[in-house]
């Protein structure tokens, strides 16, 4: 069953769309996941479980798991909440971007749970094993490049297995010199409850989209009004150039919402 993982405060468009796609609707609480179906999300809520990071990302699906590839290939690893922290670096431990191609975070904090999931699930695909750490040293086991940001996902939105669009120029030149895609992107102009701004990465995600009379489309889904953006032209053009179709709200402001993540 295709399923997606989303944040409480998701756009009411963003989950009726997401249904009409036949996806079950996961929703991330402060207290936990909750199912959708449930005609009264706060009636269900059990408040007495202890809220494990900020309020303000509490509701984060990218704060307690981390997809494990795009589309057909992806997969959910769930992180123990207990090992979290309220304040940062605590609170990213699980935060990675994860493809085919790339695998990126902040790796000193990476869970190292997380880590070997990632090492099963690449050897699965049948990927080749190298792992190159923010020094540039190769070793075993799987391909992951050391950042120092953190909230890797949060900031960057995985297009395809080896293209991505972010606005961090650290990570990008990180990525760039590793063969990677980059479309680099003005910062801000996103909402983040509580911050001043949020980023492209968790505003958006890979999901599989019907259209009349064609077969499954590859799509990214964008929680709010992206044309808004001062990049808008070169984002879409950026998704498009890959096969992808880029889809958006204008009935509501473009946010951060802690990524949407999915799995078929």
């Amino acid at each position: 069953m295709k399923q997606v993982y989303i944040s409480r405060h998701a756009g009411t468009d963003l989950v009726r769309y997401l249904a009409a796609q036949g996806y079950k609707i996961n929703t991330v609480t402060e207290y936990g996941i909750v199912n959708q179906d449930t005609a009264d999300l706060d009636a269900v809520l059990d408040t007495s479980r202890p809220m494990h990071v900020d309020p303000r990302l509490a509701t984060h699906p990218d704060i307690y798991m981390c997809q494990l590839g795009l589309w057909n290939e992806a997969g959910i690893f769930v992180g123990d909440a207990d090992k979290l922290g309220s304040e940062y670096p605590d609170d990213i431990i699980y935060n990675a971007v994860c493809t085919r191609d790339f695998v990126f975070h902040l790796v000193e904090k990476t869970d190292p749970e997380l880590m070997d999931a990632i090492v099963t699930w690449r050897h699965g695909l049948g990927c080749d094993a190298s792992y190159a750490d923010s020094d540039g040293n190769l070793h075993e086991e799987t391909k992951v490049i050391g950042i120092r940001q953190g909230y890797a996902r949060c900031t960057c939105l995985p297009v395809s297995n080896d293209s991505f669009i972010l606005s961090d120029r650290g990570v990008a030149r990180a990525l760039e010199s590793q063969g990677a895609s980059v479309l680099l992107i003005e910062d801000g102009h996103i909402k983040l409850r509580g911050f001043e701004h949020g980023f492209i990465g968790g505003t958006a995600g890979n999901i599989y989209v019907n259209l009349e009379g064609s077969a499954e489309q590859k799509a990214i889904v964008f929680n709010g009004d992206l044309s808004v953006h001062p990049d808008f032209h070169r984002i879409t053009a950026f998704i498009k150039s890959r096969n992808i179709l880029p889809v958006w709200f204008e009935s509501y402001a473009l946010e951060d919402i802690g990524s949407i993540l999915a799995i078929e």
